[in-house]
């Protein structure tokens, strides 16, 4: 769908007077300048420069006149045959066809002299090709001998051309593929026999007898092509490098001199000329033909030249009509040649003299003509197509053929090039398309080469087939010969714009004419015409049919912007918004970029140049685009790793970028497309993107963003049959129907059930639902964030406690959503016909959750009494929803045999496994029939209901069953009522909690059952003592026992450390004064065990246990302050040296880098067996990321194992390990944390031997403890350094990898049916990169010093 658009055209009007055609010229690829080589005399000659090709008024020097002054073979010099500049020595070499060759350097050489003569051939030149990397010449001579030099001119090698001999690579044909080895039925053998007589070949009446010449892309063949005067008979043959022949062409009749190898290599492209026809034909390098396109010309047509660009995507034919010259433009695309553009040169002296691709831009031609002018015409490709952002735009698209344009609707049909829907004919060849804002858009103007322009109307879209678009007239554009229109734009219904070029000024500008068409035949006049001057040169001429912009664009990227307002004149301004774009951009467009209405969104310019640089103003969006179109929601373009992404346009400007969301399996921002694929359009308001593939075919795919901007797009406007059948068709989850706006939906629930009425669409919808809102787990609407971070936070949770998958919590709305829509729907089919709509009435039923499938099989019963065969067909779809076993288990829990026969009937289940089990349930009392089906249902609690009330016979099978299915609290509630059967049940209960340890809560339930015993064993296992001796009191024990039960209960509590309770017991139960104090002093309760010995008046105690114990007590802690004192001073001395070493590490490390090595002097820094990535790894991304993907597992389990040999490590802090100085940090940690903690009991000892009198012990624990805590708090600052930026930094990434890690995974777990197999590799190693980063190794070497507490612990009179 490409056609070539002229971008720019430069015409120096006159550089000298030629005498003759003999003109050649070369241009420089560094600079731009042309250099132009002409005859001035049968013997004379002129070199001249054109340079500043940019500006209006490019330079002309003239270099140097030949031949020389002072030479005596003046008049042996001849016409000029060729001239080419070469880079490498920055001179021009021309040659004449006497055989003297020239160079004309640019700056002067050794000897001073610009001009070098550098041999003579004596036969003379007819022609000369240099290879393309300038290292060889070809030269033919005049005695027709292939003369191969050097870049020096040394010789390599003469051969003669004409030649017997085929070829060194000549191949040998067996006929395959040919005419005679083919089946033809009856005339098989005559076919075969039949032969082609090619001595009957001649030459072409056309012929100029010249020999042509023509290199490979590459530099390692070329080719000549000569008239072979043995053969009778033009012939090409193929030379490798050396000049050796390899290969002579097939016999082709009249075959011509034009001579032109593809750059590409495949084909060698020449001219034959036929009785009835012209054709263009090729050949391989093996010499075999390998088709051939014919030219749209008369008989009398002269083919002059052939020339291919240098991407070899355009072939140039230089024609010679009887009214002047043309050169014609080829493009072939889809194995059909197509003419694309028609340069006419029919005024007197305007004839073509030569032309030249240029050797760097590809699609640059370089025309000089026999008077003396030189045109320099710039192209660039161009897809003509409505972009019209309008429901009504068909997507039409056209396509140059010469005179033909191919227009193809794509709304309506997918036409496959090289076809086309309609094909419209005009009397000359096709220049430039432009379409209205008439009918959609679809309305076009075309501009012909011959300056005038056609307009076609296409009014009716409703007829099908559609009819071709109707020609309403045409108009002469250009009055003036110099001035040449190259673009239009068809900008109003009245209105046409031309970008013009006038070569007497060399100056662009713009002319607008204004139109009125015929009311009745809707023929075009010209009202006025308007010619607007343009400052410079301009190569873009655009129109926005949407937004009505009209800019003009320089090659350095300036735009300026066209006003046309009613009946003023035209006006030429600065575009406010934007003033220019970064670089030259040969593709622009307009568009509108923000939220909200169109108003007020920002204006925005978006342009791709020729190296893929997409901009939207000044910033760069993308540096590997391909193509790009505008969609009503999206910026759509294509991308050099064959993909097309999506930006939305309802974001702000500042935020419009590319956002990657790889990690995402959902993105809808990307989409992976065929290599090489560009974009042809995008429909707007649909959700078709028309591809086109290198080859030509045509794809239209229907990408994610697409489909769901018309869905959202149909749900705004409540049109839910539009959305409900895009996403059936495009196998979107039809949850968006309800979740893209809740509250709508349930507000016309009504509205969608009258749009999508069809009950298998409703069943369809209904069976999708599910509790998830897939607007932000499957289809969050694209922005510039990444889609990752507005993913709400989802929560998992193992079911119970218990070890297993994580299961999601969805919130109480999402819980709820599939039972609102169901009895929403249910609601609404219930007001329309039952009979009809049965079926999704069910399924209404059965999607709830819960299914409720007995309000399913009620309806069913209910069904079954009016319409038989219908309740039959309802129950088997019911059966084909649900599970027959779980209906048939709800239809028994209904205790209805009848709708359990009927459900049976239905199911594949055998009715000898139902039958017995049925009658035996017949024959059971009516309770305890339904305690036996709820039972078998393992409905328990049901069960015991029923059993209950079966009869008191059946109380001891209610207790056996209460046990068995541990029904303890239901059956409180049953045999409430009931207190001698509500205290059995309280009696096993109680048994049950005391089995199971529980001993508070079986103490109560004894209690309640009045099993005091009981309750007091369980009061006395729970440790609860006062409780147990309440009991004992009201059970009447005697002193003794009471004694008994209280020493028990104390050494329960001394067990479990509560020893100040543990000696009340003692004292005022037991009566046990001296037991009481050796539990307090035990405790070291020093104080408590005093005052007790004091209250029972056991004055013997205090020399008997309580100074022996405060004596041991001293000692423990003394010995424990100085275990403190020891491993403290201990542990710093250590972490000093680590400290250090780690330091004299680090610097030892650093002057080591920067010491010179005197042994690396001499080496090179990159070995020849270095690995480079090339351009291509980027193409292969994905077998990297499958591959670190196929280890992931491996990868994880190792990873797992790691962490735990490092905590162990972390654990031991082995000296001088990598973990050792942590270790050390959190030992003292430790350390402080239990110093601080004694503080309680050194301040209680030390009240005690101050009032005891043992001052000179309180004086030394006093002494020794306030030194290790001033120890302490002297080297906090030294043990507790604050962290570095290097710690922070790798902490918080190991923490945001951690976190990361998690959402990845609980993505992967919501995502999983959905992930293709190279989505999840990519997850997978992404998961293992962070899990990497997550568990690297850093060394907790920082963190906050212990909050030690502010109280005394010391006493001021020690």
């Amino acid at each position: 769908m490409k056609n070539l658009t002229l971008l720019s055209q430069i015409h120096l009007a006159r550089f000298g007077r030629p005498v003759g055609k003999d003109i050649h010229h070369s241009v420089d690829p560094e600079t731009g300048h042309v250099y132009v080589a002409y005859s001035t005399g049968p013997a004379e000659g002129v070199l001249i420069r054109i340079s500043d090709l940019q500006s209006p008024f490019p330079d002309i020097t003239e270099l140097v006149t030949f031949p020389p002054e002072n030479d005596v073979n003046a008049e042996q010099w001849g016409q000029v045959v060729g001239v080419k500049f070469l880079v490498d020595i920055q001179a021009i070499c021309v040659i004449f066809s006497h055989g003297d060759v020239v160079l004309f350097h640019n700056e002067p050489t050794e000897s001073g002299d610009t001009l070098e003569i550098v041999g003579s051939v004596d036969s003379g030149i007819s022609c000369m090709a240099w290879s393309p990397d300038e290292e060889l010449v070809i030269m033919v001579t005049g005695e027709g001998s292939i003369l191969e030099m050097t870049k020096d001119f040394d010789v390599i090698a003469e051969n003669p051309i004409d030649v017997e001999e085929t070829g060194e690579d000549v191949s040998v044909n067996v006929g395959w593929g040919k005419k005679e080895t083919q089946f033809h039925g009856t005339e098989g053998k005559q076919a075969a026999q039949r032969k082609i007589d090619t001595s009957t070949f001649t030459y072409s009446p056309d012929d100029d007898d010249n020999h042509r010449l023509s290199w490979r892309g590459d530099g390692t063949y070329f080719c000549c092509s000569s008239k072979d005067k043995r053969l009778g008979r033009r012939v090409i043959r193929v030379y490798n490098r050396e000049a050796i022949l390899q290969t002579t062409s097939e016999s082709v009749d009249m075959l011509e001199h034009g001579l032109s190898w593809r750059p590409s290599g495949n084909l060698i492209a020449s001219s034959q000329r036929l009785p009835h026809r012209h054709d263009i034909v090729f050949f391989e390098r093996n010499g075999l033909r390998h088709g051939e396109f014919t030219l749209r010309e008369p008989n009398d047509t002269v083919v002059k030249e052939l020339s291919w660009n240098c991407d070899s995507s355009v072939l140039a034919v230089w024609l010679q009509r009887t009214t002047g010259s043309c050169i014609q433009l080829w493009t072939m695309n889809n194995y059909k040649w197509y003419l694309k553009q028609e340069l006419l040169y029919n005024d007197e002296g305007s004839a073509v003299a030569s032309f030249q691709w240029d050797v760097e831009s590809a699609l640059v031609l370089h025309v000089v003509t026999e008077s003396g002018s030189y045109q320099r015409n710039q192209y660039c490709w161009d897809n003509y197509s409505n972009e019209m952002l309008s429901p009504e735009n068909l997507g039409t698209a056209a396509v140059v053929d010469g005179a033909n344009l191919m227009v193809t609707p794509f709304r309506v049909m997918n036409v496959p090039p090289p076809m086309s829907a309609f094909t419209l004919t005009v009397p000359y060849a096709i220049h430039h398309v432009s379409f209205s804002t008439l009918h959609g858009g679809d309305d076009m103007a075309v501009l012909l080469a011959d300056q005038r322009v056609a307009f076609y109307e296409v009014a009716d879209k409703t007829t099908r087939p559609l009819p071709e678009p109707k020609l309403l007239g045409l108009i002469e554009l250009a009055d003036v010969p110099s001035v040449v229109v190259r673009q239009i734009a068809w900008a109003r219904s009245d209105t046409l714009i031309g970008l013009q070029y006038d070569s007497d000024i060399s100056a662009d500008s713009i002319v607008i004419v204004k139109l009125a068409f015929d009311e009745e035949s809707k023929v075009p006049k010209i009202i006025s015409k308007a010619n607007v001057p343009l400052e410079g040169l301009y190569q873009r001429l655009y129109f926005n049919q949407t937004y009505g912009d009209i800019l003009l664009q320089q090659a350095d990227g300036n735009l300026m912007s066209v006003k046309i307002e009613g009946e003023e004149e035209p006006t030429l301004e600065r575009w406010k918004e934007i003033h220019r774009l970064p670089e030259g951009c040969v593709w622009m467009g307009t568009t509108r970029i923000g939220a909200g209405h169109v108003e007020y969104r920002e204006k925005a310019v978006i342009g791709l140049a020729r190296n893929n640089r997409l901009y939207v103003n000044d910033r760069l969006i993308s540096s590997e685009t391909t193509s790009y179109c505008l969609h009503n929601h999206f910026l759509v373009f294509t991308t050099a790793t064959h993909s097309v992404r999506f930006l939305p346009l309802e974001t702000s400007l500042s935020e419009f970028k590319i956002v990657d969301n790889s990690m995402l399996p959902y993105d809808e921002s990307i989409r992976r497309v065929e290599r090489g694929s560009k974009i042809v359009l995008a429909l707007p308001y649909s959700v078709n993107l028309v591809l086109q593939m290198p080859r030509g075919n045509l794809e239209t795919v229907a990408p994610r963003a697409m489909v769901l901007s018309v869905t959202r797009d149909a749900l705004d406007k409540c049109d839910f049959r539009t959305a409900f059948l895009t996403c059936r068709k495009h196998r979107i989850d039809l949850n968006i129907l309800y979740d893209h706006n809740p509250k709508v939906f349930m507000d016309n629930v009504a509205e969608f059930v009258k749009q999508v009425k069809e009950v298998d669409h409703l069943i369809l919808f209904l069976s999708s639902l599910r509790s998830e809102d897939v607007t932000q787990t499957l289809y969050p609407l694209s922005g510039s964030g990444s889609l990752l971070k507005q993913q709400p936070t989802q929560n998992y949770t193992r079911p119970n406690g218990t070890k297993g998958n994580y299961k999601k919590v969805v919130s109480p709305e999402l819980a709820e959503k599939v039972n609102q829509i169901c009895d929403a729907v249910r609601k609404e089919l219930q007001t329309l016909d039952r009979n009809t709509y049965i079926n999704a009435v069910l399924t209404t039923y059965v999607r709830k959750s819960p299914p409720d499938l007995e309000s399913a099989l009620l309806l069913l019963a209910e069904l079954k009494d009016k319409d038989q065969a219908l309740a039959e067909d309802a129950l088997k779809f019911a059966i084909f929803l649900a599970d027959v076993d779980r209906l048939f288990d709800v239809a028994l829990g209904m205790y209805d045999f009848t709708l359990v026969l009927m459900v049976a009937q239905w199911s594949q289940k055998d009715p000898r496994e139902y039958l017995p089990f049925l009658n035996e349930l017949r024959t059971l009392e009516k309770y305890y029939q339904r305690f036996k089906i709820d039972d078998h249902l393992k409905k328990y609690q049901s069960a015991l209901q029923n059993l209950s009330q079966a009869g008191e016979r059946y109380f001891d099978d209610c207790i056996a069953y209460i046990k068995q299915h541990n029904l303890f609290k239901f059956a409180l509630k049953v045999f409430g009522s009931n207190p001698v059967k509500h205290k059995s049940v309280l009696q096993i209960y109680g048994d049950s909690l005391s089995v199971n340890g529980d001993h508070q809560q079986a103490a109560v339930a004894y209690s309640m059952a009045g099993n005091k015993e009981k309750a007091l064993e369980s009061y006395k296992e729970a440790g609860l003592w006062r409780e147990a001796v309440v009991l004992a009191q009201q059970l009447k024990y005697d002193p003794s026992a009471t004694a008994y039960l209280a020493r028990g209960l104390a050494e329960h509590l001394k067990l479990d450390k509560r020893y100040t309770e543990a000696g009340t017991l003692l004292a005022e139960y037991a009566k046990d004064s001296e037991e009481a104090v050796s539990a307090l002093l035990e405790g070291r309760l020093w104080s408590e065990a005093i005052r007790i010995a004091y209250l029972y008046n056991r004055h013997d105690l205090m020399a008997t246990h309580i100074t022996p114990g405060i004596a041991d007590g001293h000692h423990d802690l003394m010995e424990s302050i100085r275990d403190m004192q020891e491993q403290f001073d201990k542990q710093i001395k250590r972490l000093k040296e680590v400290r250090d070493l780690r330091i004299e590490k680090a610097l030892a490390e650093a002057a080591e880098d920067m010491a010179p090595d005197d042994g690396l002097d001499n080496v090179d820094l990159m070995s020849d067996t270095t690995s480079m990535a090339s351009g291509f790894s980027r193409y292969t991304a994905a077998n990297s990321v499958l591959s670190k993907s196929s280890q992931s597992s491996r990868s994880s389990q190792y990873t797992a194992r790691l962490k735990k040999r490092n905590d162990r490590k972390r654990a031991r802090g082995k000296k001088g390990s990598a973990y050792e100085e942590e270790y050390l940090i959190s030992s003292l940690r430790k350390l402080i944390i239990r110093v601080d903690t004694t503080k309680s009991d050194v301040h209680a000892l030390l009240k005690c031997l101050a009032t005891s009198m043992s001052l000179e012990r309180a004086r030394v624990l006093q002494q020794e403890f306030g030194k290790l805590l001033q120890d302490i708090d002297g080297h906090m600052h030294i043990i507790f350094v604050p962290p570095t930026e290097e710690y922070l930094a790798k902490k918080k990434a190991a923490e945001d990898a951690k976190n990361e890690r998690k959402k990845l995974i609980r993505q992967n777990q919501i995502n999983a049916h959905l992930m293709s197999r190279h989505e999840e590799a990519v997850a997978q190693a992404q998961i293992a990169q962070l899990e990497e980063i997550a568990e690297q190794e850093i060394a907790d070497i920082y963190g906050e010093p212990p909050v030690m507490s502010k109280e005394n612990w010391d006493v001021d009179l020690v």
